[in-house]
């Protein structure tokens, strides 16, 4: 593998060199002006250059504009910000940024040359901290295509996963998975709908935080999948998640959420290291409802034995409410009726009506479907999922005889381990769907409630398959608790450190 690009010609301090660090420190040597935002971007670009060709994580690049943003920050813009100088990925769905294209993985508005038209403030909140956007990280078709679970559109062909190229990153973030797991940027945009900040988290061996609903502004839109999606990130380490809950929380005018907790009185980061004290936390590695990969059974187990031997209350238990999985009949409805009301929002820019040529085939699918669902239907599922929502987070309600009083709940992030390109895109519409059902029994609840839940890495055995693909464990927090979620995770970094382990396809290779 080539040499990485490391210099400068006007004798800068160079940047990161063969020594990749998470965005934290890297930010930090900026603001300290031991490293220069015009290095910093060079060199992401140049590995993005050398090693996109392998795992196809950046689909399209905003290399020019990056360089804009890098040398005005080396004259003073941005320069103190929390992320001064690091280079980021946004994801290719709905991150808008006034004038970068906007094809959404899709092939028709790619040939078009669809462009945002305005900045988003998850966009702007990046900007604004001093990050500096390399490019768009690949997902599905519109959030959705053949499968949300899986950044392999036929536009763009597969994203393939660092650590083993003959697997999937699955999704839907999964392109801004593999570009951080591979050392192409040390932090990227990410989104949850379902589970897709958590989803390439576990399988690229990174932190996912899925904040709570309303923590972060989804503005200029109002909600996506009635409340169920979120914006956030996916990091290296623990104190890169709370920096970019940091820079990303807080509301805009007219959010029509608001957390359940507020934030706390310092930063997030702040909460990193701090003792979380004895908390009682319930642990399930396996669900009724469908089979769990012995190999994330055993991550699951693992992580239990780690919080107890940390001090904490670990005892069998799950909520009530997740013993079925029936809330997804009426979360799917939501999910359908949002994405075809979404993708009618583009006829303008097709200057036509979508059709079936138009999009991937169980796109077009559901698109049909999601077109048939009438607005009863829809309050219908909106109300029988409020009240899925009262009994689930019951288990974390501390009040006698109203609530279980758990902290915490663990399990499995995923329910297989990372399957091989194409297992969630390659068959029929009925096939998929219970494929992508088995990648994510332990996930879409939490969407539906608003929780907060992280994604971690597990620094022991049971963290690497066989295959020497990660396996992530998850933690689930009451609603507004990122506190205490970020707390726990720190906890568990420091006891089974993870940052040693690199993919065979990595910059510093």
């Amino acid at each position: 593998m080539a040499g990485l690009r490391t210099g400068t010609a006007s004798g800068r301090p160079t940047a990161t060199g063969a020594k990749m660090t998470d965005a934290t420190a890297l930010a930090a040597r900026v603001r300290a002006e031991e490293a220069d935002t015009v290095a910093t971007v060079e060199e992401a670009i140049s590995r993005c250059e050398q090693l996109n060709p392998t795992i196809n994580a950046i689909v399209v690049d905003t290399f020019g504009s990056a360089r804009t943003q890098a040398a005005e920050q080396a004259g003073g813009g941005h320069r103190d910000g929390l992320l001064a100088g690091v280079p980021i990925a946004l994801k290719d769905l709905f991150c808008p940024v006034e004038g970068e294209p906007a094809y959404q993985g899709n092939r028709r508005l790619a040939e078009l040359d669809h462009r945002y038209s305005e900045t988003g403030a998850v966009a702007r909140r990046w900007a604004e901290a001093g990050a500096i956007s390399i490019g768009h990280s690949h997902s599905p078709e519109l959030g959705g295509g053949q499968c949300p679970g899986a950044a392999e559109t036929m536009l763009y062909g597969p994203t393939r996963n660092p650590w083993n190229t003959d697997h999937t990153v699955l999704g839907s973030s999964g392109g801004a998975a593999a570009a951080v797991a591979a050392g192409i940027v040390p932090i990227a945009h990410a989104s949850d709908g379902g589970g897709s900040i958590r989803i390439p988290a576990s399988a690229n061996g990174l932190v996912g935080l899925k904040p709570s609903r309303g923590r972060i502004s989804s503005a200029p839109a109002g909600e996506g999948w009635g409340g169920g999606t979120t914006d956030g990130a996916v990091a290296l380490t623990v104190r890169d998640a709370a920096l970019a809950l940091d820079v990303l929380a807080g509301p805009e005018p007219g959010d029509p959420y608001v957390p359940a907790h507020p934030a706390p009185a310092n930063r997030y980061v702040a909460e990193v290291g701090q003792d979380p004290g004895q908390l009682r936390i319930g642990v399930s590695s396996t669900i009724s409802f469908e089979d769990t990969d012995p190999f994330c059974t055993q991550a699951a187990e693992a992580a239990a034995s780690l919080l107890d031997g940390l001090g904490h209350c670990v005892e069998q238990a799950l909520p009530e409410a997740m013993a079925t999985n029936d809330y997804m009949y009426d979360y799917v409805r939501i999910m359908r009726a949002s994405a075809t009301a979404t993708m009618r929002s583009f006829e303008s820019v097709l200057g036509r009506p979508w059709g079936e040529d138009d999009m991937e085939p169980v796109a077009w699918i559901n698109y049909q479907r999601g077109a048939k669902i009438s607005g009863a239907d829809i309050l219908a599922s909106r109300e029988r999922l409020h009240l899925f929502t009262r009994r689930l987070v019951q288990w974390w309600n501390p009040q006698p005889g109203t609530g279980d009083g758990f902290d915490l709940l663990l399990t499995p992030t995923l329910g297989l381990v990372p399957p091989p390109v194409g297992y969630l895109v390659e068959g029929d519409e009925r096939t998929l769907v219970r494929r992508l059902a088995k990648v994510t029994p332990y996930l879409p609840q939490f969407n539906v409630s608003g929780q907060p839940a992280i994604s971690v890495p597990l620094g022991t055995p049971e963290g690497m398959s066989p295959e020497g693909l990660p396996i992530g464990v998850q933690l689930v927090a009451a609603p507004g608790r990122e506190d205490v979620l970020l707390r726990v995770a720190a906890q568990m970094e420091q006891a089974a450190p993870w940052s040693g382990r690199r993919p065979p396809v990595h910059a510093t290779n």
